[in-house]
């Protein structure tokens, strides 16, 4: 909202009354109103001291009184209130917006009502009244500061006749004590520099008491303050506070270096007037000198954000910036720091006016010093004096000068620049002095590094657009030169687009076959390595490209990358590989990266699609190749029907065909069906199908639409006369075959058979054996031991021998009836006789057994029982094995049971051969397991053992 201007007669009024009527016509016109009303707390009581306009009536003086008392803007009806200082003004149907702007004027309007009322207090007072008349009149309601404080000195000295005065401003107030910057004077020899510092004692008096502190020599000779006015040497001074709005200003000092010189009262008076009147001019001016200063800076910005705009280069843009910044806030130089890629240094991009030492040496820490700081807060950080407040330096290069004590500024200022992708950088400021800027110029300095990182984005914007162009080009480049011609010096020169594109100094493309072996090679810059280096680089291909070292890269170079030419086919075939390097030691940058591997990947594509062409036509001449010799006819026609192709068979079967049309073959009889097949295959992707006669022959036209802008037709015959012979022999041995399977099953069936009654038949011999044969020997060899201790002598040892050979004979049938069919089987169940079996193996057999055991239905018991018998028995007899293992695993499903050794194994000829000689126990295996519905695997290496393993359900 743009406050209206201050009108200068308001300051200058002599009484209440006159200020009242200004105002109150000023007020009227500014806020539209019916009428204003002024009103001023005189003699303690709050009246009317000015009206303008119509329909002041309505007010009675409620409405003001309680803007008074509760100090904000009071609303009743057409009636408004704003109170100001010890006044209200009232208004009658004003604007709102009007009184919005208007209310931006109430601080200047209580200091002006102050004032007045200050004078006409004093009015009275003769000289202080004539003088601060003077002063006003002089002022002439200037809002320049310079001449203000220029005036009020000469005045003040003028006035006291005292012939010295001087005029100071704070620069900085801070806990209790104060310091003034620039001083404006009158009547002294020379100019001050440095400022006034003001101590607690005559701060409190000043400042906090609004106290006039009167010097004398002759009285105050031996005190402090004697001491801090010992350079001005004065016999006696005056020093007067200047306050506005609460807040303190500086300080108005008068006084003589004449001896005898005495101040009366009237003199304090008059000093006091003058600060009073001085203060509030000096206000008007700071206000007006605030507001033309944000005017300026809003100018010099917008020429500033001109200036920024109107580069898209980046080295310029940046350039702009430092001289830009420079001269808006009068830095003795700056520099620009970018972020690097670790995302934890800032290196200098650009500077202006900073030593060319410091540019190179420095290399600034995310969170250390001022700009790292900036950095890493992402936030404006400003340093008054670096070498007094313990920031410490960014780098190790400025952490050594600031030690020395030779670091060349004090006043620093670090700002970020963001961009859309994050933090660029920061942009810094130095001053050889202390930092010159206040709150206001830090505040402007944050809007122009907005400015400033808003040109950087676009700038990098527009150079990213630039570089996807290039980055277009060169791919474009490759893809041409590659796709027209792949001799080597089209691979050279792509060798050289690709290298400069990357910004290296040397580089390669390599080939490779379909061993990986390198076949051929292009450089750039650079002599051809030999077979081992390009074996080397081959060797350190990865999925995408990868940077490499100095170690493996290709000598004198300081830093390379490697790329892989991958093929988009199953398996990404390796085609090659692209290698660029450079005498720097700085790695390739996520950007090179990239580009890389788009020209990488173009170089890939196009060298893919030329071998797929290469194939393509290989294998078209191969198809033509396989219709040249096929038995079936194979035609082509084209739109029209006529025929544009037709292979020797058709052709000796047909005669010539090309020019005729398919449609109009001889085959009157059977013409319709070839066009309905014909319309078929035009409207559906399956095609149509026709059986015609032509002259002897009947043949099975399928005809099908070639896909394309020419369309077509493909159509495949067959003579069915052939066709009827085949499927005729088709038929003869598909009964063949249903024969021998049938004998095959019948073949099966019996030999299940023939092993069940085997196994009957052998359960019955061993019971016989066990409870007839075993149980008379056994009578026999009890009747013999009771004959044999009736004996003495010769008979009695005779008697023993035939004992012992009744005894083995029994061991014997009892051996011979276990292995017939072994009672622990049927009386204790499968893994007691497993475990027998592997007691009485002829090799060291031990039995593993895992899962939930439980009993097996009785044929598979026998089965498995049976097949670990075989296996053992055949690891004794050809193994040659140390030790067995019988591992049985039970499944919810079934048993699966693994019988291995570690002999000599064999290999499937040697297990072939063994058949063929008349050992057939593994194919007894084999025939066993699959007629209990099992499966069987049979693992075996010479010098590492031999495993069978088989399944069976149960």
């Amino acid at each position: 909202m743009t406050l209206p201007p201050f009108p200068p007669d308001l300051a200058a009024a002599p009484t209440v009354q006159v200020f009242g009527a200004a105002l109150a016509r000023f007020a009227c016109q500014t806020v539209r109103a019916h009428g204003v009303q002024v009103w001023a707390v005189t003699g303690g009581a709050l009246v009317v001291v000015g009206e303008e306009g119509r329909g002041l009536g309505l007010s009675d003086g409620t409405l003001a009184a309680r803007a008074l008392a509760s100090g904000e803007r009071q609303e009743e009806g057409m009636l408004v209130a704003l109170p100001f200082g010890g006044g209200v003004l009232e208004f009658v149907g004003a604007e709102g917006s009007g009184v919005g702007a208007l209310a931006g004027l109430l601080p200047l309007l209580t200091l002006a009502l102050e004032g007045v009322q200050a004078r006409e207090t004093r009015r009275g007072r003769g000289r202080v009244s004539e003088t601060v008349e003077q002063l006003v009149r002089r002022l002439g309601g200037s809002l320049d500061l310079a001449e203000v404080l220029t005036a009020t000195a000469e005045s003040a000295a003028l006035a006291l006749g005292f012939g010295r005065a001087f005029v100071a401003l704070f620069s900085e107030v801070q806990g209790g004590r104060a310091r003034t910057g620039e001083v404006f004077s009158y009547g002294f020899d020379s100019a001050f520099t440095g400022g006034v510092g003001v101590g607690p004692v005559s701060f409190g008096r000043l400042v906090e008491r609004g106290e006039v502190i009167l010097y004398d020599r002759s009285r105050d000779g031996a005190s402090p303050m004697a001491a801090g006015l010992a350079e001005l040497d004065p016999e006696v001074a005056l020093i007067a506070p200047l306050r506005a709005r609460g807040r303190p200003l500086g300080l108005l000092y008068v006084d003589s270096r004449s001896p005898g010189v005495r101040v009366s009262e009237d003199d304090t008076w008059l000093v006091l007037a003058l600060a009073e009147q001085a203060s509030l001019a000096i206000d008007n001016a700071r206000l007006y000198g605030t507001e033309t200063r944000k005017r300026e800076a809003a100018e010099a910005l917008r020429e500033a954000g001109a200036a920024l705009a109107g580069s898209l280069h980046l080295s310029d843009t940046l350039s702009r910036v430092l001289e830009r910044a420079t001269a808006l806030f009068g830095a003795d130089a700056a520099g620009v720091y970018e972020l690097q890629p670790d995302g934890r240094t800032l290196s200098i991009r650009g500077a202006l006016g900073l030593p060319g030492e410091y540019v190179l040496r420095v290399r600034a820490k995310v969170g250390g010093g001022v700009t790292g700081r900036a950095a890493q807060r992402r936030e404006m950080v400003a340093a008054r004096d670096l070498t007094a407040e313990g920031y410490g330096g960014s780098s190790r290069y400025t952490r050594a000068l600031l030690a020395r004590g030779e670091y060349p500024y004090r006043g620093v200022v670090s700002l970020p620049l963001g961009t859309r992708s994050g933090v660029f950088g920061v942009l810094t400021l130095y001053w050889t002095a202390p930092l010159p800027l206040d709150a206001d110029d830090l505040a402007l300095a944050e809007v122009f590094a907005g400015q400033a990182s808003l040109a950087i984005e676009n700038a990098r914007l527009y150079e990213e657009e630039l570089r996807r162009e290039r980055e277009a080009a060169v791919l474009l480049n490759v893809g041409r030169l590659l796709g027209e011609d792949q001799s080597d010096r089209a691979l050279a020169e792509a060798a050289r687009l690709a290298t400069l594109a990357l910004g290296a100094g040397r580089g390669l493309i390599a080939l490779t076959g379909e061993d990986g072996a390198v076949i051929r090679c292009a450089t750039y810059n650079l002599h051809a390595p030999g077979g081992a280096e390009l074996a080397s680089l081959a060797g350190q291909l990865g999925r995408g490209p990868r940077p490499l070292t100095r170690r493996h890269a290709l000598p004198v170079a300081g830093s390379a990358l490697i790329v892989p030419l991958r093929g988009g086919g199953e398996g990404e075939e390796v085609l090659g590989f692209l290698y660029a390097d450079d005498p720097g030691t700085e790695p390739p940058s996520d950007r090179v990266l990239a580009l890389s591997r788009s020209v990488a990947d173009q170089m890939a594509l196009t060298l893919t699609r030329e071998r797929l062409l290469s194939a393509l036509a290989r294998e078209e001449a191969r198809y033509r190749q396989l219709a040249e010799g096929a038995h079936d006819l194979i035609l082509s026609a084209d739109g029209a029907g006529l025929v544009t192709y037709a292979n020797p068979a058709a052709v000796r079967l047909l005669g010539p065909l090309v020019g005729a049309s398919l449609l109009t073959l001889p085959t009157p009889g059977t013409r319709p069906a070839l066009h309905a097949a014909w319309e078929a295959a035009r409207r559906h992707p399956a095609g149509g199908r026709a059986e015609i006669e032509v002259g002897p022959y009947r043949l099975e036209v399928r005809l099908s639409a070639v896909s394309g802008p020419a369309g077509g037709m493909l159509a495949v015959a067959r003579d069915l006369s052939e066709l009827q012979t085949l499927a005729a022999e088709i038929q003869r041995r598909g009964r063949a075959l249903e024969a021998a399977t049938s004998r095959q099953t019948e073949l099966r069936t019996y030999l299940t058979l023939f092993t069940q009654a085997q196994e009957e038949e052998r359960r019955r011999i061993s019971r016989e054996l066990h409870d007839d044969t075993a149980q008379v020997l056994i009578a026999t060899s009890r009747r013999v031991a009771r004959l044999a201790r009736s004996l003495e002598g010769p008979g009695r040892e005779r008697a023993q021998d035939i004992l012992g050979d009744l005894d083995a004979a029994i061991e014997s049938v009892r051996r011979f009836a276990r292995n017939l069919r072994p009672s622990v089987l049927d009386d204790l169940g499968l893994l007691p006789a497993l475990e027998w079996l592997a007691g009485q193996a002829g090799t060291d057999t031990r039995l593993e057994v895992s899962g939930q055991e439980r009993r097996l239905a009785p044929a598979v018991e026998l089965t498995v029982f049976r097949l670990v018998q075989e296996a053992l028995a055949n690891v004794d007899k050809h193994a040659g094995a140390r030790s067995a293992a019988i591992r049985v695993a039970y499944a919810p499903d079934g048993v699966r049971v693994t019988v291995r050794d570690d002999g000599q194994g064999f290999t499937p000829d040697q297990a072939q051969a063994r058949a063929q000689a008349g050992h057939l126990g593994l194919i007894g295996l084999r025939e066993r397991v699959a007629l209990a519905g099992g499966e069987l695997e049979l693992e075996s290496e010479p010098g590492r053992g031999t495993a069978v393993v088989f399944a069976l359900p149960g």
